[in-house]
């Protein structure tokens, strides 16, 4: 056998095993970031308001536990993770430091429970409309989003629909 030749299969297998674990080792780095938004939205705001609030199913695919720590839009200053809580018979609402979601699991941000509230919006949100948002995790990533926004009425209604007989 040529020494020649076995030198070149060799280094042309080598080549290609490399190559495999890179592609292997990449594919491994990004579903380890996995993280999905399903059902969000925001909702319209009322006249003479600049507050409003999102809500969504936030699963976390990866093997890693995250925390979600913050959101940013154009449309608002400030948004805040907030929670509402029944304190001494009436619901309160409170701001949070961060959200943990486990690896494997879904955190539900909803109204009277876990939700963004977004603050100092530059112009009203009215339904139809769609907005940017960027949620922030631990460590530095960064989740670019865009949700519609809906009427309060309407959503409610989804959520309770009316049959009459």
């Amino acid at each position: 056998m040529n020494i020649r030749f076995f030198t070149k299969t060799c280094q042309k297998w080598m080549s290609v095993a490399f190559a495999s674990v890179l592609v292997l080792l990449t594919h491994i780095a990004h579903a380890d970031q996995k993280v999905t938004i399903e059902n969000g939205y925001i909702r319209a705001t009322i006249p003479g308001t600049d507050v409003s609030s999102a809500y969504m199913t936030i699963s976390n695919h990866s093997m890693k536990n995250k925390k979600l720590i913050g959101a940013s839009s154009d449309i608002s200053s400030r948004i805040e993770i907030h929670e509402h809580q029944m304190s001494d018979g009436m619901m309160k609402m409170r701001q949070l430091d961060a959200i943990e979601i486990n690896m494997h699991d879904t955190v539900t941000l909803q109204p009277s429970g876990l939700h963004l509230m977004i603050f100092e919006l530059k112009e009203p949100l009215s339904a139809g409309d769609n907005v940017a948002l960027s949620l922030h995790f631990e460590g530095g990533e960064r989740l670019a989003i865009t949700l519609p926004v809906e009427s309060i009425k309407r959503k409610s209604e989804k959520a309770h629909p009316h049959n009459h007989h």
